[in-house]
Protein backbone atom coordinates (compact mmCIF):
# COMPACT_ATOMS: atom_id res chain seq x y z
CA UNK A 1 0.00 0.00 0.00
CA UNK A 2 1.65 2.88 -1.41
CA UNK A 3 -0.77 5.07 -3.50
CA UNK A 4 -2.30 8.04 -1.12
CA UNK A 5 -5.10 10.25 -1.19
CA UNK A 6 -4.45 13.84 -2.75
CA UNK A 7 -2.78 15.78 0.48
CA UNK A 8 -5.41 18.11 2.30
CA UNK A 9 -5.65 19.92 5.82
CA UNK A 10 -8.41 18.64 7.21
CA UNK A 11 -9.40 20.68 10.53
CA UNK A 12 -12.18 21.22 13.33
CA UNK A 13 -14.57 17.87 13.26
CA UNK A 14 -13.34 17.29 10.02
CA UNK A 15 -9.86 16.94 10.73
CA UNK A 16 -11.13 14.38 14.11
CA UNK A 17 -13.12 12.57 11.25
CA UNK A 18 -10.35 12.19 8.76
CA UNK A 19 -7.35 11.35 11.51
CA UNK A 20 -8.77 10.25 14.55
CA UNK A 21 -11.87 7.59 13.53
CA UNK A 22 -9.65 5.61 11.16
CA UNK A 23 -6.94 5.05 13.46
CA UNK A 24 -9.30 4.82 16.24
CA UNK A 25 -10.58 1.85 14.39
CA UNK A 26 -7.47 -0.23 14.04
CA UNK A 27 -6.72 0.53 17.88
CA UNK A 28 -10.76 -0.75 19.03
CA UNK A 29 -9.55 -3.95 16.75
CA UNK A 30 -6.12 -4.29 18.01
CA UNK A 31 -7.87 -4.67 21.79
CA UNK A 32 -10.53 -6.85 20.64
CA UNK A 33 -7.94 -9.46 19.71
CA UNK A 34 -5.57 -8.76 22.75
CA UNK A 35 -8.19 -9.63 25.39
CA UNK A 36 -10.59 -11.76 23.33
CA UNK A 37 -8.91 -14.58 25.22
CA UNK A 38 -9.89 -13.76 28.32
CA UNK A 39 -13.47 -15.57 27.55
CA UNK A 40 -12.69 -17.59 25.05
CA UNK A 41 -10.28 -19.72 27.41
CA UNK A 42 -12.27 -22.58 28.39
CA UNK A 43 -12.87 -23.53 24.95
CA UNK A 44 -9.06 -23.38 23.72
CA UNK A 45 -8.28 -25.16 27.14
CA UNK A 46 -10.89 -28.08 26.64
CA UNK A 47 -9.93 -27.97 22.80
CA UNK A 48 -6.55 -28.55 23.37
CA UNK A 49 -5.63 -29.64 26.73
CA UNK A 50 -3.55 -26.59 27.86
CA UNK A 51 -1.96 -26.16 31.03
CA UNK A 52 -1.79 -22.73 32.68
CA UNK A 53 1.81 -22.38 30.94
CA UNK A 54 0.16 -23.23 27.97
CA UNK A 55 -2.25 -21.41 28.10
CA UNK A 56 -0.27 -18.25 29.38
CA UNK A 57 2.21 -19.03 26.60
CA UNK A 58 -0.02 -19.08 23.91
CA UNK A 59 -2.18 -15.70 25.09
CA UNK A 60 1.72 -13.85 25.52
CA UNK A 61 3.12 -14.54 22.30
CA UNK A 62 0.86 -12.03 20.92
CA UNK A 63 2.92 -8.99 23.04
CA UNK A 64 6.27 -10.95 22.13
CA UNK A 65 5.70 -10.38 18.29
CA UNK A 66 4.24 -6.96 19.11
CA UNK A 67 7.09 -5.67 21.14
CA UNK A 68 9.39 -6.82 18.58
CA UNK A 69 8.04 -5.22 16.02
CA UNK A 70 7.92 -2.24 17.57
CA UNK A 71 11.55 -0.58 16.64
CA UNK A 72 11.19 -1.39 12.81
CA UNK A 73 8.30 -0.35 12.47
CA UNK A 74 8.68 2.69 14.33
CA UNK A 75 11.85 3.33 12.02
CA UNK A 76 9.26 2.56 9.18
CA UNK A 77 6.69 5.28 10.29
CA UNK A 78 9.63 7.45 10.67
CA UNK A 79 10.03 7.09 7.09
CA UNK A 80 6.59 5.80 5.17
CA UNK A 81 4.10 7.49 7.44
CA UNK A 82 1.72 6.24 10.22
CA UNK A 83 -1.09 5.78 7.57
CA UNK A 84 0.60 3.39 5.12
CA UNK A 85 2.46 1.08 7.66
CA UNK A 86 -0.76 0.89 10.08
CA UNK A 87 -2.75 0.09 7.24
CA UNK A 88 -0.46 -2.77 5.86
CA UNK A 89 0.35 -4.14 9.08
CA UNK A 90 -3.95 -4.74 10.41
CA UNK A 91 -3.88 -7.19 6.76
CA UNK A 92 -1.01 -9.03 8.72
CA UNK A 93 -3.52 -9.26 11.56
CA UNK A 94 -6.03 -10.59 9.80
CA UNK A 95 -3.91 -13.19 8.28
CA UNK A 96 -3.30 -14.04 11.72
CA UNK A 97 -6.58 -14.15 12.72
CA UNK A 98 -7.83 -16.79 10.03
CA UNK A 99 -4.70 -18.52 10.59
CA UNK A 100 -5.93 -19.20 14.33
CA UNK A 101 -9.57 -19.93 13.35
CA UNK A 102 -8.24 -22.79 11.41
CA UNK A 103 -5.54 -23.99 13.91
CA UNK A 104 -5.13 -27.96 14.69
CA UNK A 105 -3.09 -27.82 16.96
CA UNK A 106 -0.65 -25.74 19.50
CA UNK A 107 2.12 -24.50 16.45
CA UNK A 108 -0.78 -23.10 15.39
CA UNK A 109 -2.18 -21.50 17.58
CA UNK A 110 1.31 -19.66 18.23
CA UNK A 111 1.80 -19.08 14.46
CA UNK A 112 -1.88 -17.44 14.55
CA UNK A 113 -1.93 -15.25 17.58
CA UNK A 114 2.02 -14.31 16.63
CA UNK A 115 0.50 -12.92 13.15
CA UNK A 116 -1.65 -10.98 15.52
CA UNK A 117 0.72 -9.32 17.85
CA UNK A 118 2.89 -8.26 14.97
CA UNK A 119 0.23 -7.19 12.27
CA UNK A 120 -1.59 -4.80 15.88
CA UNK A 121 1.73 -3.79 16.95
CA UNK A 122 1.40 -0.28 15.84
CA UNK A 123 -2.24 0.64 15.81
CA UNK A 124 -1.33 3.30 18.62
CA UNK A 125 1.78 4.17 17.98
CA UNK A 126 1.00 5.05 14.83
CA UNK A 127 -2.03 6.92 16.23
CA UNK A 128 0.33 8.84 18.16
CA UNK A 129 2.55 9.83 15.77
CA UNK A 130 -0.56 11.13 13.61
CA UNK A 131 -1.43 13.01 16.01
CA UNK A 132 1.89 14.48 16.38
CA UNK A 133 2.09 15.75 12.91
CA UNK A 134 -1.50 16.76 12.67
CA UNK A 135 -2.94 18.12 15.94
CA UNK A 136 -0.46 20.56 18.21
CA UNK A 137 1.25 18.88 21.09
CA UNK A 138 -0.70 20.47 24.18
CA UNK A 139 -3.87 18.29 22.83
CA UNK A 140 -1.69 14.86 23.02
CA UNK A 141 -2.69 13.98 26.33
CA UNK A 142 -6.16 14.21 25.68
CA UNK A 143 -6.68 12.33 22.28
CA UNK A 144 -4.51 9.89 23.72
CA UNK A 145 -7.32 9.27 26.46
CA UNK A 146 -9.95 9.22 23.59
CA UNK A 147 -8.05 6.75 22.26
CA UNK A 148 -7.64 4.40 25.19
CA UNK A 149 -11.65 5.04 25.53
CA UNK A 150 -11.51 3.38 22.08
CA UNK A 151 -9.06 0.57 22.92
CA UNK A 152 -11.74 -0.19 25.82
CA UNK A 153 -14.45 -0.27 24.05
CA UNK A 154 -12.62 -3.03 22.25
CA UNK A 155 -11.95 -5.12 25.12
CA UNK A 156 -15.63 -4.72 26.23
CA UNK A 157 -16.55 -6.19 23.17
CA UNK A 158 -14.03 -8.78 24.16
CA UNK A 159 -16.01 -9.43 27.14
CA UNK A 160 -20.07 -9.76 27.59
CA UNK A 161 -20.63 -9.47 23.80
CA UNK A 162 -18.18 -12.65 23.15
CA UNK A 163 -19.94 -14.74 25.61
CA UNK A 164 -23.17 -14.19 23.78
CA UNK A 165 -21.58 -14.50 20.74
CA UNK A 166 -20.30 -18.15 21.88
CA UNK A 167 -23.65 -19.23 22.49
CA UNK A 168 -24.08 -18.69 18.53
CA UNK A 169 -20.88 -19.66 17.19
CA UNK A 170 -17.73 -21.45 17.81
CA UNK A 171 -14.86 -20.10 18.37
CA UNK A 172 -13.16 -20.78 15.13
CA UNK A 173 -16.07 -18.60 13.57
CA UNK A 174 -15.34 -15.70 15.67
CA UNK A 175 -12.05 -15.26 14.99
CA UNK A 176 -12.61 -15.52 11.34
CA UNK A 177 -15.17 -12.45 12.25
CA UNK A 178 -12.18 -10.95 13.90
CA UNK A 179 -9.57 -10.81 11.14
CA UNK A 180 -12.51 -9.22 8.90
CA UNK A 181 -12.93 -6.25 11.28
CA UNK A 182 -9.05 -6.17 10.75
CA UNK A 183 -9.21 -5.79 6.96
CA UNK A 184 -12.05 -3.45 7.39
CA UNK A 185 -10.19 -0.93 9.76
CA UNK A 186 -7.24 -1.17 7.05
CA UNK A 187 -8.91 -0.13 4.24
CA UNK A 188 -10.53 2.78 6.63
CA UNK A 189 -6.84 3.70 7.06
CA UNK A 190 -5.89 3.67 3.70
CA UNK A 191 -8.64 5.19 1.88
CA UNK A 192 -9.63 8.04 4.62
CA UNK A 193 -6.57 9.32 6.22
CA UNK A 194 -4.67 12.01 4.02
CA UNK A 195 -1.47 11.88 3.62
CA UNK A 196 1.01 14.28 5.13
CA UNK A 197 5.10 14.35 4.97
CA UNK A 198 6.82 13.84 8.34
CA UNK A 199 9.94 15.35 9.16
CA UNK A 200 12.98 13.77 8.43
CA UNK A 201 13.60 10.48 9.35
CA UNK A 202 17.18 10.90 10.18
CA UNK A 203 19.39 9.16 7.59
CA UNK A 204 20.86 5.61 6.63
CA UNK A 205 18.92 2.87 8.87
CA UNK A 206 22.04 2.40 10.62
CA UNK A 207 21.84 5.86 11.85
CA UNK A 208 18.08 5.30 12.83
CA UNK A 209 19.49 2.38 14.61
CA UNK A 210 22.15 4.11 16.64
CA UNK A 211 19.53 6.85 17.20
CA UNK A 212 17.50 4.39 19.05
CA UNK A 213 20.30 2.59 20.94
CA UNK A 214 20.69 6.18 22.32
CA UNK A 215 17.30 6.74 23.51
CA UNK A 216 17.72 3.09 25.20
CA UNK A 217 21.13 5.12 26.95
CA UNK A 218 19.13 7.95 27.86
CA UNK A 219 19.01 7.90 31.56
CA UNK A 220 15.87 10.20 32.06
CA UNK A 221 13.92 7.24 29.06
CA UNK A 222 14.42 4.59 32.09
CA UNK A 223 13.65 6.92 34.93
CA UNK A 224 10.46 8.24 33.33
CA UNK A 225 9.44 5.34 31.31
CA UNK A 226 9.72 2.25 33.06
CA UNK A 227 7.33 2.91 35.59
CA UNK A 228 4.60 3.34 32.91
CA UNK A 229 5.94 0.22 31.33
CA UNK A 230 5.43 -1.73 34.62
CA UNK A 231 1.83 -0.20 35.31
CA UNK A 232 0.44 -0.68 31.77
CA UNK A 233 1.75 -4.09 31.04
CA UNK A 234 0.65 -5.81 34.45
CA UNK A 235 -2.87 -3.65 33.85
CA UNK A 236 -3.01 -5.13 30.28
CA UNK A 237 -1.30 -8.39 31.29
CA UNK A 238 -3.64 -9.17 33.69
CA UNK A 239 -6.61 -8.40 31.72
CA UNK A 240 -5.77 -9.66 28.60
CA UNK A 241 -5.68 -13.09 30.20
CA UNK A 242 -5.45 -13.74 34.21
CA UNK A 243 -8.38 -11.33 35.25
CA UNK A 244 -11.05 -13.82 33.89
CA UNK A 245 -9.68 -16.84 35.63
CA UNK A 246 -9.17 -14.96 38.81
CA UNK A 247 -12.21 -14.33 39.09
CA UNK A 248 -14.27 -17.29 38.27
CA UNK A 249 -11.54 -19.64 40.58
CA UNK A 250 -10.95 -16.70 43.68
CA UNK A 251 -14.41 -14.84 43.15
CA UNK A 252 -16.63 -17.80 42.61
CA UNK A 253 -18.37 -16.48 38.79
CA UNK A 254 -19.56 -18.11 36.64
CA UNK A 255 -18.66 -17.68 33.26
CA UNK A 256 -21.46 -15.16 32.64
CA UNK A 257 -21.05 -13.01 35.80
CA UNK A 258 -17.20 -13.72 34.63
CA UNK A 259 -17.87 -12.06 31.56
CA UNK A 260 -19.84 -9.60 33.22
CA UNK A 261 -17.32 -8.23 35.53
CA UNK A 262 -15.13 -7.99 32.65
CA UNK A 263 -17.00 -5.96 30.51
CA UNK A 264 -17.20 -3.26 33.62
CA UNK A 265 -13.51 -3.88 33.74
CA UNK A 266 -12.99 -2.86 30.28
CA UNK A 267 -15.37 -0.11 30.61
CA UNK A 268 -13.24 1.29 34.01
CA UNK A 269 -10.14 1.07 32.06
CA UNK A 270 -11.78 3.37 28.72
CA UNK A 271 -13.24 5.69 31.32
CA UNK A 272 -10.11 6.07 33.54
CA UNK A 273 -7.83 7.08 29.59
CA UNK A 274 -9.95 9.65 28.93
CA UNK A 275 -10.18 10.98 32.78
CA UNK A 276 -6.50 10.79 33.20
CA UNK A 277 -5.50 12.39 29.78
CA UNK A 278 -8.01 14.91 31.00
CA UNK A 279 -7.15 15.77 34.18
CA UNK A 280 -3.63 15.93 33.04
CA UNK A 281 -4.41 19.06 30.42
CA UNK A 282 -6.49 20.46 32.99
CA UNK A 283 -4.62 20.52 35.74
CA UNK A 284 -1.61 21.58 33.75
CA UNK A 285 -3.49 24.63 32.79
CA UNK A 286 -3.89 25.19 36.55
CA UNK A 287 -0.21 24.91 37.36
CA UNK A 288 -0.02 21.57 38.20
CA UNK A 289 2.90 19.85 36.24
CA UNK A 290 2.37 16.99 33.79
CA UNK A 291 4.74 14.44 35.56
CA UNK A 292 3.10 15.37 39.09
CA UNK A 293 -0.16 13.87 37.51
CA UNK A 294 1.34 10.88 36.07
CA UNK A 295 3.38 9.92 39.51
CA UNK A 296 0.45 10.19 41.54
CA UNK A 297 -1.81 8.21 39.01
CA UNK A 298 0.92 5.30 38.80
CA UNK A 299 1.02 5.43 42.73
CA UNK A 300 -3.06 5.12 43.24
CA UNK A 301 -3.11 2.59 40.38
CA UNK A 302 -0.07 0.48 42.55
CA UNK A 303 -1.92 0.75 45.86
CA UNK A 304 -5.31 -0.50 44.41
CA UNK A 305 -3.79 -3.59 43.17
CA UNK A 306 -3.09 -4.62 46.62
CA UNK A 307 -6.79 -6.13 47.61
CA UNK A 308 -6.68 -8.24 44.28
CA UNK A 309 -3.24 -9.50 44.93
CA UNK A 310 -4.22 -10.92 48.59
CA UNK A 311 -7.05 -12.78 46.76
CA UNK A 312 -10.31 -10.60 48.67
CA UNK A 313 -12.99 -12.46 45.93
CA UNK A 314 -15.66 -11.05 47.43
CA UNK A 315 -14.84 -7.44 46.34
CA UNK A 316 -13.72 -8.85 42.93
CA UNK A 317 -16.19 -5.94 40.74
CA UNK A 318 -14.89 -2.78 42.73
CA UNK A 319 -11.80 -4.07 43.30
CA UNK A 320 -10.93 -4.97 39.14
CA UNK A 321 -12.87 -1.66 38.13
CA UNK A 322 -10.80 0.63 40.91
CA UNK A 323 -7.65 -0.96 39.13
CA UNK A 324 -8.14 -0.65 35.42
CA UNK A 325 -10.07 2.45 35.92
CA UNK A 326 -6.12 4.15 37.49
CA UNK A 327 -4.02 2.24 35.27
CA UNK A 328 -3.85 4.40 32.47
CA UNK A 329 -2.46 7.10 33.87
CA UNK A 330 0.79 5.20 32.92
CA UNK A 331 0.28 6.45 29.18
CA UNK A 332 0.81 10.23 30.81
CA UNK A 333 4.73 9.20 30.35
CA UNK A 334 4.39 9.08 26.77
CA UNK A 335 3.83 12.94 25.82
CA UNK A 336 6.40 13.88 28.52
CA UNK A 337 8.72 11.67 26.51
CA UNK A 338 7.88 13.22 23.19
CA UNK A 339 8.54 16.49 25.16
CA UNK A 340 11.99 15.33 25.96
CA UNK A 341 13.01 14.17 22.28
CA UNK A 342 13.12 16.19 18.98
CA UNK A 343 9.88 15.99 17.04
CA UNK A 344 10.92 14.11 14.65
CA UNK A 345 12.04 11.22 16.60
CA UNK A 346 8.34 10.63 18.21
CA UNK A 347 7.71 7.80 16.21
CA UNK A 348 10.98 5.98 17.95
CA UNK A 349 10.85 7.02 21.33
CA UNK A 350 7.02 6.46 22.07
CA UNK A 351 7.59 2.68 19.79
CA UNK A 352 11.33 2.18 22.49
CA UNK A 353 8.57 2.56 25.43
CA UNK A 354 6.08 0.64 23.31
CA UNK A 355 8.85 -2.53 23.00
CA UNK A 356 9.53 -2.35 26.43
CA UNK A 357 5.66 -2.38 28.04
CA UNK A 358 4.67 -5.22 25.92
CA UNK A 359 7.78 -7.46 26.44
CA UNK A 360 6.96 -6.61 30.39
CA UNK A 361 3.41 -7.68 29.25
CA UNK A 362 4.50 -11.36 27.45
CA UNK A 363 6.90 -11.43 30.81
CA UNK A 364 3.36 -11.12 33.09
CA UNK A 365 1.12 -13.40 31.44
CA UNK A 366 3.70 -16.29 30.40
CA UNK A 367 4.76 -15.92 34.29
CA UNK A 368 1.92 -16.03 35.69
CA UNK A 369 0.69 -18.84 33.96
CA UNK A 370 4.05 -20.67 34.85
CA UNK A 371 3.91 -19.76 38.78
CA UNK A 372 0.10 -20.53 38.88
CA UNK A 373 1.16 -23.81 37.48
CA UNK A 374 3.36 -24.85 40.16
CA UNK A 375 -0.05 -25.57 42.64
CA UNK A 376 -2.39 -28.58 41.58
CA UNK A 377 -5.22 -27.91 39.39
CA UNK A 378 -8.49 -29.05 41.26
CA UNK A 379 -11.87 -29.57 39.58
CA UNK A 380 -10.23 -27.46 36.42
CA UNK A 381 -9.70 -24.30 38.49
CA UNK A 382 -6.44 -22.86 39.37
CA UNK A 383 -5.24 -22.49 43.38
CA UNK A 384 -5.46 -19.47 45.26
CA UNK A 385 -2.01 -19.51 46.32
CA UNK A 386 -0.75 -19.24 42.67
CA UNK A 387 -2.94 -16.31 41.85
CA UNK A 388 -1.06 -14.86 44.74
CA UNK A 389 2.12 -15.40 44.53
CA UNK A 390 2.04 -14.62 40.75
CA UNK A 391 0.13 -11.37 41.51
CA UNK A 392 2.53 -10.51 44.36
CA UNK A 393 5.79 -10.59 41.98
CA UNK A 394 3.97 -8.31 39.88
CA UNK A 395 2.97 -6.03 42.44
CA UNK A 396 6.38 -5.82 43.97
CA UNK A 397 8.23 -5.26 40.42
CA UNK A 398 5.64 -2.18 39.75
CA UNK A 399 5.78 -0.56 43.03
CA UNK A 400 9.43 -0.71 42.62
CA UNK A 401 9.41 1.56 39.45
CA UNK A 402 7.11 3.78 40.64
CA UNK A 403 9.20 4.29 43.72
CA UNK A 404 12.30 5.29 41.79
CA UNK A 405 10.27 7.60 39.05
CA UNK A 406 9.31 9.40 42.40
CA UNK A 407 13.38 8.90 43.43
CA UNK A 408 14.65 9.85 40.05
CA UNK A 409 12.18 12.99 38.87
CA UNK A 410 12.47 14.50 42.96
CA UNK A 411 15.05 17.50 41.13
CA UNK A 412 12.38 18.13 38.49
CA UNK A 413 10.21 19.43 41.49
CA UNK A 414 12.89 20.95 43.40
CA UNK A 415 14.06 23.31 40.83
CA UNK A 416 10.54 24.67 40.03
Amino acid sequence: MNAAPPASAPAGARLLAAVFLPFAAGYYVSFLFRNVNSVVFPELTQAFDLSPVMLGLLTSVYFLTFAGAQLPLGMLMDRYGPRRVNATMLLVAALGGLVFALAAGMPSLLLGRALIGLGVAVCFMSSITAFALWFPLERMATLMGWMLLVGACGALSATKPVEMALRVIDWRTLFVLLGGLAVCASLAIFLAVPEKPAPAAGGTLRRQIAVVAGIFRNRGFWSVGLASAFVQAVAIGLLGLWAGPWMRDVAGLDRAAMAQDLLYAAAAFGVGGVLSGTLSDRLAQRGVPPLATYIAGCSACTVAMIPIVLGYGAGSLALWIVFMGLSPFGTLCYPLLAARFPREMTGRVVTALNMVTFLLAFAVQYSVGAIIGLWPVTDGRFALEGYRAAFALCWVLQAAAVAWLAYAERRAFQQR
